[in-house]
C-alpha cells in the first residue's frame, strides 16, 4: 500500500517535468534527506525519521528509497486504502496547517434549476435550506457547542469627556434654553463618579472602569447606586493619543482613585496643573521629553562624580537618547567635578570624563565613536592603542589569599586542580568538564586556578552561563557578553568578533578558559565558540584551538529553556548531545561542602538529583516530613511559610544581610508576583509606584488600548506598576553592566527613589556593597513571536526578589529557603534545584499546598455558622522529574 498510494514522484532529476517541479526544484521539497531521529523543523514542519536501510521500490518506472515516502498513518491508510497524508501538529505554528484545510473551501459544488409550480410559486425557504452554505467559523461554533449570542459578565460602556463637553440627547423640537437649563441633562456616567466618590467612602478606592463592579447606573435618575446583586464590568471608551487631552484624561481615569471633580484630578501634590497631559506626566503615568534630562539632575544631588559617569554612560547603551551631545554639554560639569579640583585645564578635564566613559561603554559593549561626544586626543590616551579586553582582564585584581588555598582543597578538588593546572603548564590544552553537586566547591576549585594563573603573570578568563554565577568569580562575566555569541545560534554558527578584534587577541593570550554553569547553556553556543577559536588560533584539527578550556555545570539541574520543546527538544540542545561532549575529560566532585554537617540529606539530594529516589505508586518522591509544612488548602497556608521563611521581619527591614539570605521559590512567575505583592503590603515604610511607558512599535494607528498594553507582563519583564518600599530587595532583570556586578539575576536593596532614577545597593558577589543608579530602560519580550506586535516596555529593569522562580534562583546559595508548591513540578530538575539552594536541611521548609474545597452554594459560603472548619494535611509527596538520558550517572 505505501508503494502504492504513499510514493511522492519521481521529480528532480529522475522526472523534470513533473508537475511539482517549480523553477526546477521539487515545490515539496522531495526527495527529502534520511535522517536517524525525529525532530522538530524550523518551519514548524518536523523532520521525519527515514531510515537509509538499503530498501528500494520502483514506482513509475524509476527506483525510489525512503526518501521519497509521503508521511502517513498505517492505520488510515489499511483502512481506507488510498492516499492520506498524515503530519504531525507539533508546534504552535503548525495550526496553520489545521486553518489552511479549513479555510480553503470546497473541493466540488453541485446544483440544481427549480421551476416554479403549477400556481407560478417558489419555496423560498426550500431554497434557503438546501443552498444555504455554512461558513467555517460557524460550522466550528455548531460543532463545538459555542453559543453564539451569550455575554457574560454584560459589560457597560463607559463615557468620556472633557469638562462640560459629554453628549445629550433631546428632542429636535425642544428649546435649546430648557435643554441646556436642564439640571438632568448635566450629569454623565463620569461627573456623576466624582460625585459618588464625595458620597460614598468605599468608592473612593475603586477606578472608574471597574467602578460598574461595586454600583449600578440609574439610567433615569442618572446617578450610581450601590450594587447589591449580580456583576458587571465597565470599559472606557478608547481615546486616541492624537486627541490630545482627551487621551491623557483616559490615562489618569485608568490609573487615579477617589477625585471628586475635574479640577481635583488635575491637582498634583498641591498643584493644579494647566492640562490633563501635565497632571499624566507629573504623576509619572506618561514619559515626559526631559525624562532623561532630569534622571541625571535627580541623581546629581547625592551622586557621586563616578557613579553620575556611569549613570550617563548607562542612559546612552539602554535609553535611546535622542540628544546625546545636548545631555552630554548640560552635565559635563557635576560629572566632572573630581577632576576639576585636580586639573585645571578644562580640555584635560573633558578627556579624562570622555576616558572614563569609554570604558565604561566599552565594558558594556559599546563603542564610544558611535555616540555624537568630542573625540578622544590620543595625547592623553594612556592605552596606546591596546584591545580594551585585554588591558580588563590583564588588570582583573586577584586575592593573594586565593593563592594559599590550594592547601584546603580536598581529595577530589585538588586532583581536578593539579591535572588542569598540568594542562596549562604543558600549553597543548585540553577540554575538561568539571561536576559537581551544588554544594561541592566548584566555584572554589575556580577562585584557586584563576589565583595561580593570575598570579604568574598570564591570563585568565571566567565566564558563566548565568549572570549570578559569574558575579561570584573574581572578573567574571557573562559567557555571552565576553565571547560576543550570538542569542540566537543555530548548528555551525560562530561568534560574533572577527580575527583582528580585541576578542580575539584577549583568547589568542588567555591560558585558561572558565565557563561555569555549562549546562544550563545551548550546545549550539558553546560550538560557535569552538569554531570561532579554531579559526582565529589556525588549528582546525583541534578542540577550541588547542586552548584549555574548563567547563562546570551540575546536569540535575534545570536544562537549556527550549520554547514549547518536548523532552527530545530539551536533551538535543543540552551540551552531552554536542560532538564536542565525547573529547571532554570529566572531573567529577562528590563531597558536599554545603551540606558537610548533614551527610543524610546531602545523599537525599543526590538521590532526587539522579532520580534514584524511591517512588510511591503515583510516581511521586516523598519529602522529610520535618521540612514539610501542613496544609489547610487555604490563603492561611501560604502566611505560615512566610513566617518561618522571614521570621522577625518588622525588625530586620533595614539588614540588608537579613533580606538577602532568605528567599521563597516557586516554579511560576504568577505564583512568586502573589508572594511579593503579599510580601511589600507587610514591609513597612512609604510604597513608590512607578508605571511603565507600554507601547506597540508596529500600531500606528493605536488599535491596542493603553491599558491592555498595560496589563501584559512577559516572562523577564517587570509589571507595568512597579510597588517599592525603602529597603525591599528585588532583582535585576537585565545586563547593565556585567563587569560591573550589573547582570540579570544580581540582587540588590533599595536605598533612595527619585521619579526617574533609583539608588540600589549591590548585594551579592564580588561587587556587593556599591551603589548604584539605575534609571528606566526599553525593554522587549525575548521571545519575539510572544505576541503579534512588537511590545516595547521602558520600565526599571527590576523586580521584588522575596520570591523567584525555581529557574532564577539557579547558581545562587540562599541561606534560608521556602519552596511554594501548588501544583507539580513540570520541568526536569526543578525539585532538586530547589532543595539544593538551602546550606542546610534546618534552613529549608516546603508547602505543598492541597486543592482548596470547592464550596457547595453561596448560602453555605455567606454562613459562617455552617461553613465547616479547614481540614489540615501534611503533604510529603512531590513529583520529581528527571531525565536520565543527561545524567552523568546513566
Amino acid at each position: 500500500m505505501v508503494v502504492k498510494h504513499m510514493m511522492h514522484g519521481p521529480c528532480g532529476a529522475l522526472n523534470p517535468k513533473n508537475v511539482c517541479m517549480q523553477e526546477n526544484r521539487c515545490k515539496c521539497r522531495y526527495p527529502r534527506p534520511f535522517n536517524e531521529n525525529t525532530s522538530q523543523g524550523k518551519d514548524s514542519y518536523p523532520i521525519y525519521r527515514r531510515r537509509d536501510d538499503g530498501r528500494r521500490a520502483k514506482v513509475r518506472g524509476k527506483m525510489l528509497d525512503n526518501r521519497w515516502v509521503v508521511p502517513y498513518n498505517p492505520y488510515l491508510l489499511r483502512m481506507f486504502n488510498c492516499h492520506i497524508n498524515v503530519e504531525v501538529c507539533s508546534s504552535i505554528k503548525a495550526v496553520k496547517y489545521l486553518y489552511k484545510y479549513i479555510y480553503k473551501g470546497h473541493d466540488k459544488a453541485s446544483f440544481n434549476i427549480d421551476h416554479p409550480d403549477a400556481g407560478g410559486n417558489i419555496d423560498e425557504i426550500k431554497r434557503y435550506v438546501d443552498a444555504r452554505w455554512i461558513a467555517p467559523p460557524e460550522a466550528m461554533w455548531r460543532i463545538f457547542g459555542f453559543p453564539l449570542c451569550a455575554n457574560y459578565p454584560p459589560v457597560l460602556q463607559l463615557p468620556l469627556h472633557l469638562p462640560n463637553m459629554h453628549r445629550v440627547a433631546f428632542n429636535a423640537q425642544a428649546d435649546l434654553k430648557n435643554v441646556v437649563a436642564s439640571e438632568n441633562n448635566s450629569k454623565s456616567m463620569l461627573t456623576e463618579y466624582f460625585k459618588a466618590n464625595q458620597e460614598h467612602p468605599r468608592a473612593r478606592h475603586i477606578l472608574y472602569k471597574d467602578f460598574p463592579g461595586s454600583f449600578t447606573w440609574q439610567k433615569k435618575k442618572k446617578f450610581w447606586k450601590p450594587r447589591v446583586e449580580r456583576f458587571q464590568i465597565g470599559r472606557i471608551v478608547s481615546a486616541n493619543p492624537a486627541e490630545g487631552d482627551r487621551y491623557y484624561l483616559r490615562v489618569l481615569l485608568n490609573h487615579v482613585t477617589g477625585k471628586t471633580s475635574f479640577d481635583d484630578l488635575l491637582t498634583v501634590d498641591g498643584v493644579l496643573c494647566g492640562s490633563f497631559r501635565e497632571a499624566a506626566e507629573r504623576l509619572g503615568l506618561i514619559e515626559a521629553d526631559n525624562t532623561l534630562d532630569n534622571c541625571l539632575t535627580e541623581a546629581e544631588q547625592w551622586a557621586m562624580p563616578c557613579s553620575l559617569r556611569r549613570l550617563f554612560a548607562t542612559i546612552l547603551v539602554h535609553c535611546e537618547p535622542s540628544d546625546v551631545r545636548g545631555l552630554w554639554d548640560r552635565h559635563l560639569d557635576p560629572m566632572s567635578d573630581d577632576y576639576r579640583r585636580s586639573r585645571t585645564s578644562p580640555i584635560e578635564v573633558e578627556q579624562m570624563v570622555l576616558l572614563d566613559i569609554r570604558g565604561m561603554l566599552q565594558s558594556m559593549g559599546k563603542d564610544i565613536v558611535d555616540f555624537a561626544l568630542p573625540s578622544i586626543d590620543d595625547a592623553f590616551d594612556p592605552t596606546e592603542g591596546e584591545a580594551r579586553e585585554v588591558i580588563e582582564e590583564s588588570t582583573v585584581e586577584f586575592d593573594v589569599d586565593d593563592t594559599k588555598l590550594a592547601s584546603s582543597l580536598n581529595l577530589e578538588q585538588r586532583a581536578a586542580y593539579e591535572e588542569i593546572l598540568a594542562a596549562v603548564e604543558r600549553g597543548d590544552g585540553g577540554v575538561f568538564f568539571v561536576d559537581g553537586p551544588g554544594g561541592t566547591g566548584k566555584t572554589f576549585l575556580y577562585r584557586v586556578m584563576l589565583a595561580k594563573v593570575r598570579s604568574d603573570g598570564n591570563i585568565g578568563i571566567a565566564t558563566a552561563t548565568s549572570g549570578v554565577a559569574a558575579s561570584i568569580m573574581p572578573g567574571g562575566r557573562t559567557a555571552h557578553s565576553r565571547f560576543k555569541i550570538p542569542l540566537s545560534c543555530d548548528d555551525g554558527a560562530s561568534c560574533s568578533f572577527t580575527k583582528q578584534s580585541g576578542t580575539a587577541k584577549l583568547l589568542r593570550m588567555a591560558s585558561l578558559i572558565i565557563w561555569d554553569e555549562a549546562s544550563m547553556t545551548k550546545r549550539q553556543a558553546v560550538e560557535a565558540l569552538d569554531n570561532s577559536m579554531r579559526d582565529i588560533m589556525g588549528i582546525r584539527d583541534r578542540p577550541f584551538g588547542g586552548k584549555t578550556v574548563v567547563f562546570g555545570g551540575d546536569f540535575r539541574q534545570v536544562l537549556p529553556v527550549v520554547r514549547r520543546g518536548s523532552r527530545g527538544q530539551i536533551i538535543d540542545a543540552t551540551l552531552r548531545s554536542s560532538h564536542l561532549w565525547k573529547g571532554m575529560r570529566q572531573l567529577r566532585l562528590i563531597t558536599n561542602m554545603r551540606a558537610h554537617n548533614d551527610t543524610w540529606f546531602a545523599n537525599y539530594l543526590l538521590r532526587v538529583g539522579n532520580g534514584t529516589e524511591e517512588v510511591d505508586d503515583q510516581g511521586n518522591i516523598l519529602l522529610p516530613e520535618d521540612i514539610c509544612l501542613p496544609s489547610t488548602g487555604e490563603v492561611d497556608d501560604l502566611e505560615k511559610l512566610i513566617h518561618h521563611v522571614f521570621p522577625s521581619l518588622d525588625d530586620n527591614m533595614s539588614d540588608s544581610n537579613y533580606m538577602t539570605s532568605r528567599a521563597i521559590l516557586s516554579m511560576t512567575n504568577d505564583n512568586v508576583d502573589k508572594i511579593n505583592i503579599r510580601m511589600i503590603e507587610r514591609f513597612q515604610g512609604d510604597e513608590v509606584i512607578y508605571h511603565s511607558f507600554d507601547s506597540a512599535e508596529d500600531d500606528p494607528y493605536g488599535y491596542y488600548a493603553q491599558e491592555f498594553l498595560n496589563g501584559l507582563t512577559p516572562n523577564g519583564l517587570p509589571p507595568h506598576a512597579l510597588k517599592l518600599k525603602l529597603n525591599c530587595p528585588v532583582i535585576l532583570l537585565r545586563n547593565i553592566d556585567p563587569a560591573n556586578g550589573l547582570c540579570n539575576g544580581t540582587r540588590l536593596v533599595v536605598r533612595g527613589f527619585e521619579r526617574n532614577t533609583i539608588d540600589a545597593e549591590i548585594v551579592i558577589g564580588q561587587h556587593a556593597g556599591r551603589r548604584v543608579f539605575l534609571p528606566r530602560i526599553p525593554l522587549c519580550p525575548s521571545e519575539n513571536d510572544m505576541f503579534p506586535f512588537k511590545f516595547k516596555r521602558k520600565q526599571f529593569p527590576i523586580r521584588l526578589s522575596f520570591a523567584m522562580t525555581i529557574n532564577k534562583a539557579q547558581g545562587q546559595t540562599v541561606p534560608i529557603v521556602g519552596v511554594y508548591l501548588p501544583n507539580p513540578v513540570f520541568s526536569h530538575g526543578q525539585l532538586y534545584v530547589a532543595l539544593s539552594r538551602a546550606t542546610a536541611k534546618r534552613n529549608i521548609k516546603i508547602l505543598i499546598q492541597k486543592e482548596k474545597p470547592k464550596e457547595k452554594s453561596n448560602k453555605q459560603k455567606d454562613n459562617p455558622k455552617k461553613r465547616k472548619t479547614p481540614t489540615v494535611s501534611l503533604l510529603t509527596s512531590m513529583k520529581n522529574i528527571v531525565y536520565k538520558e543527561v545524567s552523568l550517572q546513566a
